[in-house]
């Protein structure tokens, strides 16, 4: 069982590896959270298992998810 752990952790290596690229300008990410959060805290670039990338902004208000 601990054998077929490491190899599935090793099959999923090189799709983990690979960061995501900024396809939206910052300012544009910016401008469109902040009519949702308010006064915008951080932000953060994420990629879900799937490997889609996505923007995560925190603000006053709470956060909001926006495609990367």
């Amino acid at each position: 069982m601990k054998r077929f752990l490491v190899a599935l952790l090793f099959l999923n290596l090189p799709s983990m590896a690979t960061e995501c690229q900024k396809t939206i300008p910052m300012s544009v990410v910016e401008k469109v959270a902040s009519s949702y959060v308010g006064k915008i805290n951080s932000v953060k670039l994420s990629k879900n298992k799937n490997g889609e990338c996505y923007y995560r902004v925190y603000g006053d208000t709470g956060y909001v998810t926006i495609d990367a």
